[in-house]
């Protein structure tokens, strides 16, 4: 009779577009042969969009669970999840983001708990310093109730040691994986955009929230009025970035980055913070230089003045350093083929679902590989 496999419950409040959701959508996958797994899912709010691959991924939908914070709905949201977790009787129970990281890790306590950061919410804008100080207590308190803490970067681990939340020991890095594109030429990418050949081009990728920062790449592309900007995504400031955007930048919204990354001569990101971003990834493989604020685990992927640059908020220092990059044909190109060189790293073995499932099997005593 074959072996019954073991059950693990991921819960996440909501699977809107981002590298939140392209994480998940890496790993189950390859979890399945030996594990049967289910994600518990909320839903999308505002303007958010929710994340197609979701339809591929055995789920279960929450259905008072979202990001915003509401005690009445997060109570009822605590109560259908338990009533998942009796149904499905996971082994383990693996949460992603501080909401469902919250209500997941106050049940069952004998069940054994792995919480994973995509990032984490200091320095985020939404939040007041007496509100992120809440956050942080709460986390070092769950910290204790939690086997593992997975960050995607190692710079996410060590901010969160530093605070207090967990011990160094409880943390494992499983950092982002990209999958291959089969992007356009420049030339088809440009030509599908309306755009000339010889325009010099910077693109913004990411999620149109605070924490993303798009109203300095508005305040960078004001500085370069020669240079035109596209700013692709879409979230809860897309309104008013596309008001307050600048004649030379052109707002795309949600595109497919495979569509559109060729048609940069540059990348730019603006983030305040981030764990290892699925776009920087993505223009690596392209051969696009980035220009990157440093923050999170940037710096991981982005090497200063290898593949990409490396540089502080200050809008005039950014500009500076996409001038030069126009300025210097020749340096801007060498660098393109350091970055497409480097980015073979990240699809060098598909990693994130093994080392998922070792992690697993520790929990099971289990010694497969």
């Amino acid at each position: 009779m074959p072996t019954e496999k073991p059950r693990v419950l991921h819960v996440i409040a909501r699977f809107n577009v981002g590298g939140t959701a392209r994480y998940l959508d890496n790993i189950l996958p390859g979890l399945a042969e030996h594990f049967e797994t289910l994600l518990a899912v909320g839903h999308v709010q505002g303007h958010e969009i929710e994340d197609s691959r979701l339809e591929k991924i055995d789920f279960v939908r929450i259905k008072h669970l979202g990001r915003k914070i509401s005690p009445l709905r997060d109570f009822r949201a605590y109560l259908e999840l338990r009533k998942t977790v009796k149904k499905f009787k996971p082994q383990i129970i693996h949460s992603h983001t501080f909401k469902a990281g919250v209500l997941a890790r106050l049940m069952f306590f004998r069940i054994p708990k792995i919480h994973t950061f995509h990032g984490h919410l200091m320095g985020d804008p939404e939040f007041s310093r007496r509100a992120l100080q809440v956050i942080v207590n709460i986390e070092r308190r769950l910290a204790k109730v939690t086997k593992n803490l997975i960050t995607v970067g190692e710079q996410v681990s060590k901010d969160l040691v530093q605070v207090g939340v967990g011990k160094p020991s409880q943390y494992i890095s499983i950092a982002s994986e990209g999958q291959k594109l089969k992007f356009l030429t420049r030339d088809q990418a440009r030509a599908n955009l309306g755009i000339d050949p010889e325009t010099p081009i910077v693109l913004w990728m990411a999620r149109m929230a605070p924490v993303k920062n798009p109203s300095l790449a508005l305040e960078i592309a004001d500085l370069l009025p020669k240079v035109d900007f596209l700013m692709a995504g879409g979230g809860e400031l897309f309104n008013q970035i596309k008001d307050q955007a600048p004649s030379n930048v052109r707002i795309l919204g949600w595109v497919d980055a495979a569509e559109v990354i060729p048609a940069a001569d540059i990348f730019l990101s603006t983030s305040l913070n981030e764990g290892i971003p699925y776009s920087l990834i993505e223009v690596l493989s392209a051969g696009v230089p980035i220009v990157a604020v440093e923050s999170g685990s940037v710096a991981e992927i982005v090497e200063d003045k290898m593949n990409g640059f490396l540089t502080s908020k200050n809008p005039f220092e950014i500009a500076a350093q996409i001038d030069s990059l126009f300025t210097n044909s020749v340096q801007r190109f060498e660098i393109g083929k350091i970055a497409l060189n480097s980015s073979a790293l990240s699809y060098r073995k598909n990693e994130m679902a093994s080392k998922h499932m070792v992690l697993y099997n520790n929990f099971l005593g289990l010694n497969r590989k």
